[in-house]
C-alpha cells in the first residue's frame, strides 16, 4: 500500500495550485483592464494556448517526462 502524502508535499501542491490559478486570473485582469485590446487578446490566448498544450499534450507524449509528482 502506498502512503498518503506528507503535509510538506500537501502544502507545496496546494501552494503550485494557487500559484497556477493566480496567473490565470492575472492573465485574464491584463487582459481586461489595457488599453490596446487586441494584442493583448492575442497574447492572452497565446498564453492560455501554451499552458494548455504544456498540460493536455506534451505530458502525454510517449518521452515527455511526465506530468510533476508521477516520478
Amino acid at each position: 500500500r502506498s502512503r498518503p502524502p506528507g503535509t510538506a508535499l500537501s502544502l507545496l501542491f496546494l501552494l503550485n495550485v494557487a500559484l497556477v490559478v493566480t496567473w490565470q486570473l492575472l492573465l485574464a485582469v491584463t487582459l481586461t483592464y489595457r488599453r490596446d485590446w487586441p494584442r493583448n487578446a492575442a497574447g492572452a490566448a497565446l498564453g492560455w494556448a501554451a499552458w494548455g498544450l504544456t498540460y493536455r499534450l506534451w505530458y502525454r507524449l510517449p518521452w515527455s517526462p511526465g506530468p510533476p509528482g508521477l516520478g
